[in-house]
């Protein structure tokens, strides 16, 4: 087993640029900071104001969701995870 690790470690288990979902959990977070910086400068009123700040939480929700998602992706190791079944069985049952 081995031991958990320390902080910065964690931190750089989430930096993936290549992760499709490290890619969309940056995205909605810039949204939800767009949208918030928005309802701060213009100020809107009634209808604009609800739409704006629910998208605005949906956003940065769905990305602390993402966010989960990639830290719990890569919280296993490569000896930890499962095998993958790509590779077709052979014809005489042997293993290739």
């Amino acid at each position: 087993m081995h031991a958990p690790p320390n902080g910065p470690a964690r931190l750089r288990r989430l930096w993936q640029p290549r992760h499709p979902l490290f890619r969309l959990m940056l995205l909605f977070n810039v949204l939800s900071s767009g949208m918030a910086w928005t309802l701060h400068l213009a100020r809107p009123e009634g209808a604009l104001l609800w739409v704006l700040t629910l998208l605005a939480l949906g956003n940065a929700g769905a990305g602390m969701v993402l966010l989960w998602r990639l830290w719990q992706d890569t919280a296993t190791g490569p000896e930890e995870r499962q095998p993958d079944q790509t590779q077709p069985e052979r014809p005489d049952g042997r293993a290739p």
